[in-house]
């Protein structure tokens, strides 16, 4: 009788099963999702309606509390959202696309609002947010609104939300040194009138200059654009400048949607993110 249950009791502990701890991660409120556009669509009402389908995925990792919660490529649901043709009197089309969810890598549906709102008027906007600066552009009156292939756009999610992570995905902390060359957007100082895209730009570890030029758009060289500097300051390690940039110059570069331009100065190369209504 003994020697049975010892037999017993090893089977039992060969079968069973191998415990998975894991851990609750809160993605806060405001999270941003940024996604990017699979197909073409345009406010063409003969081959697009309200609610259709939109193609797109998750343009870059969503990474909280050291967590990749939702990786780049992750399919996300889109839909058109509101859909107008041209019309009578130079009236442009309109053409809005709303996100709607995205599965967390933990396969939690999360709901997410926001998306891109185009219009294929006779304005072009520079956007941060809600926030619009808006100066004369290129489009004719009448014109469709039309959002291409690569369209990248950013959403949230509008509430607090719950996922689960193997509790052994301990956050990794990568101290980096600071970047040779940052650059700051001053969206308050945006003047349309003035034509030209003000921004700071701190330069570390490197000598002193006040000559500088965008050098790339959306990861390709451009030929090289002139920043003007408009007041700088030396100091020890770094020197901290105000500039302007032509945004006609610039424009002729940018696509719909998120766009990155490159600075280089005294040998240092740095880059920011704005996003682009067109």
């Amino acid at each position: 009788m003994t020697t049975r249950f010892a037999l017993q009791a090893g089977c039992l502990l060969l079968f069973a099963p191998t415990l998975v701890f894991s851990a609750e991660l809160v993605l806060p409120r405001g999270t941003v999702v940024f996604g990017e556009l699979e197909e073409r669509i345009t406010s063409n009402a003969k081959k697009f309606r309200v609610g259709y389908p939109v193609d797109s995925h998750v343009w870059k990792d969503v990474i909280v509390d050291g967590h990749v919660v939702i990786a780049a490529g992750t399919p996300m649901v889109m839909r058109i959202s509101r859909l107008e043709g041209t019309g009578t009197g130079g009236r442009g089309g309109a053409l809005q696309v709303m996100a709607v969810s995205v599965k967390a890598k933990d396969g939690t549906e999360i709901t997410l609002s926001g998306g891109y709102d185009q219009a294929g008027n006779d304005r072009s906007g520079l956007a941060r947010g809600l926030s619009m600066i808006l100066w004369p552009s290129a489009f004719l009156p009448g014109s469709r609104a039309v959002l291409e292939v690569g369209t990248v756009f950013d959403a949230a999610i509008p509430a607090d939300t719950s996922i689960t992570v193997p509790a052994s995905e301990l956050p990794t902390l990568k101290l980096t040194d600071r970047p040779d060359l940052s650059i700051d957007i001053l969206y308050d100082e945006i003047d349309q009138r003035a034509g030209s895209l003000p921004f700071e730009m701190t330069l570390c570890n490197k000598p002193y200059t006040r000559e500088a030029s965008v050098t790339a758009v959306n990861d390709k060289e451009v030929r090289p654009i002139l920043v003007a500097v408009t007041s700088a300051k030396q100091g020890d390690p770094c020197h901290a400048f105000e500039a302007r940039v032509n945004l006609e110059s610039l424009r002729e570069h940018f696509s719909a949607g998120i766009n990155r331009f490159s600075v280089t100065m005294s040998g240092a190369v740095g880059t920011t993110v704005l996003n682009v209504e067109m």
